[in-house]
């Protein structure tokens, strides 16, 4: 069977716990003959059951477990099937029966509880290193952890259209001229990746609510970003200018993975555009 996963880095320190990376590399492989609703249930089966008779879990089992899938999930490239089979052991989890039991007054397992903490903690921005071979593979692993993002969006899984407005704020609303090539690159490729896994769902939601009210905590998170003078949130005309920046900052990629996705992106928001985002005549 191949290996395609590693539970420890590079240094021999283990970033996986050993049950859940054996469900996992068992059942990702192109081999394997297990399936996602079998790898839901062999994941759910490793809660520890309340110690004091409630029906309220720990937080601290879901933390580790969604942090051991986000580092299998940085293993895959994002457009791997691998990556689907992890999207789809993460929708079975979903569509399992209700337990009964409670984290943090969210259902186990329809809820996924502590996942979305378990996101934002990700969300500080990529790290860095002085070292080339150590920023690639950070800016890989940034990128795939977003490309999972967005696959779980666009499957339904996980609602974090926050995240997308954050990510392209960053990649395409911010002056990019003193950035160094590997993060414009990373940031460019990270951005395209939302449009292209969940731009069906964006794109939807724009038609479904072209003028959102946004709470205040909301016109704050999702600002416009220097370059764009539009209002905060998703909407149309902040779609039509990430379109044009998309092709602009194409042209300043210096790989030819981000310079392509770039310009995907960009073209398939045209179309989006002119098939659902134009008023009908």
């Amino acid at each position: 069977m191949t290996n395609f996963l590693k539970q420890t880095d590079a240094q021999g320190k283990a970033r996986i716990s050993a049950n859940v990376f054996n469900i996992f590399n068992d059942y990702i492989v192109p081999e394997s003959s297990a399936t996602a609703p079998q790898a839901a249930v062999a994941v759910s089966k490793l809660v520890p059951a309340p110690t004091d008779g409630s029906n309220t879990l720990d937080d601290g089992f879901f933390f580790s477990l969604w942090n051991d899938i986000i580092n299998i999930a940085v293993q895959i490239p994002h457009d791997h099937p691998a990556m689907d089979k992890l999207v789809k052991v993460m929708r079975e989890l979903t569509l399992l029966p209700d337990t009964g039991l409670r984290v943090w007054d969210s259902r186990l397992w329809t809820d996924l509880p502590v996942l979305g903490a378990a996101f934002r903690e990700r969300l500080n921005g990529p790290g860095t290193s002085k070292k080339e071979e150590e920023q690639a593979i950070i800016d890989r692993e940034w990128v795939r952890f977003h490309a999972f993002s967005a696959k779980l969006i666009s499957a339904g899984v996980i609602d974090y259209t926050n995240q997308v407005v954050w990510m392209l704020r960053a990649a395409l609303e911010e002056d990019t001229s003193a950035k160094a090539p590997h993060a414009l690159n990373r940031d460019l490729v990270t951005a395209a990746v939302y449009i292209e896994y969940a731009g069906p769902i964006l794109a939807e939601s724009i038609i479904r609510t072209p003028d959102p009210t946004l709470s205040k905590e909301d016109e704050r998170s999702l600002r416009a970003g220097p370059l764009y003078d539009g209002k905060a949130g998703l909407r149309s005309d902040r779609w039509l200018f990430w379109l044009k920046r998309f092709r602009e900052e194409a042209e300043k990629a210096t790989t030819d993975e981000a310079k392509s996705l770039a310009l995907r992106s960009s073209r398939l928001m045209e179309i989006w555009v002119e098939k659902r985002l134009q008023p009908k005549s």
